[in-house]
């Protein structure tokens, strides 16, 4: 193996260069080497001294430096709510260890299918920043649909805007510490949004399937059953769900199983939307 240059760049702007160069990736927590390995690596932009890790909350929003761990995540959500869908999905994440070092920014340039990050992100309907070759805010769908032409920016921050959403997290593993072969977020809101107070009673929901075909879906199908008023059950039955085989698992038996946690899932949101003060929040 080559020997491995390390960069200790202290501004942002300092690091698309970098990693304009041959074999020059990001390093935050190091967890993704696990996942490519050492052999095409030839430098390492360590972002430590970027300061990435803040979060901020106020005036109705969230901001989160993209070097912050998921625990440090994980403790501002259960201060946010104990139950914030966040809090939920971070701390069920791999191990304390990994906790401790996998980033925010990180994770969501990776996205592997079973990333108990990403379903609660885009369900939040968040945005990346971004420095680089395409600067500035940008939706994070469309971040992870055109990520090759993002190729060689930096993830800065990612924020959200919090609407009163209650929310649940749901994920499917063979032991309390493994990987999820999908996981499910559904965040749920009575009546509709904040600045639209007549809206009625009809929940809106949002949901999202991560670690199925296409790595994640938006469930718009039964978003909008239940805005027709289908009961959960019915809308789960009528969802197209499609998870592939993996981890020693048929396809079938983990789609079935998706249907069923969609439903609890369902339930669990839209029981907390009508009793927000004892509910699991969204944000």
């Amino acid at each position: 193996m080559a020997e491995i240059q390390w960069f200790y760049p202290r501004d942002p702007a300092e690091v698309p260069p970098l990693l304009a160069r041959e074999g020059v990736i990001l390093h935050g927590g190091g967890t993704g080497l696990l996942r490519g390995g050492m052999s095409q690596v030839r430098g390492l932009v360590d972002i430590r001294r970027l300061g990435l890790e803040r979060i901020h909350r106020d005036n109705g929003g969230v901001r989160i430096g993209a070097g912050a761990s998921y625990r440090t995540v994980a403790d501002a959500a259960c201060r946010w709510h104990p139950a914030h869908v966040l809090a939920r999905s971070l701390l069920a994440a791999a191990t304390t260890p990994l906790r401790n070092r996998i980033t925010i920014g990180g994770s969501i340039a990776l996205f592997p299918y079973w990333s108990d990050l990403m379903g609660p992100l885009l369900a939040l309907e968040a945005e990346v920043h971004l420095v680089g070759p395409a600067p500035g805010w940008l939706p994070l769908p469309e971040y992870v649909g055109q990520k090759a032409s993002r190729r060689g920016c930096l993830i800065t921050e990612v924020r959200w805007l919090e609407q009163g959403w209650s929310g649940a997290y749901r994920r499917w593993t063979r032991t309390r510490t493994d990987r999820p072969a999908f996981s499910l977020t559904v965040l749920a809101r009575r009546g509709g949004s904040p600045d639209r107070p007549g809206a009625g009673t009809t929940p809106e929901v949002r949901v999202v399937l991560v670690g199925c075909s296409g790595r994640y879906r938006r469930l718009s199908e039964v978003e909008q059953s239940l805005a027709s008023g289908t009961d959960p059950a019915t809308a789960a039955g009528r969802a197209e769900l499609e998870i592939p085989t993996r981890m020693g698992a048929s396809g079938e038996y983990l789609t079935h199983c998706a249907r069923v946690e969609l439903e609890r899932a369902l339930n669990d949101a839209m029981t907390a939307a009508a009793n927000p003060k004892s509910g699991t929040q969204g944000g």
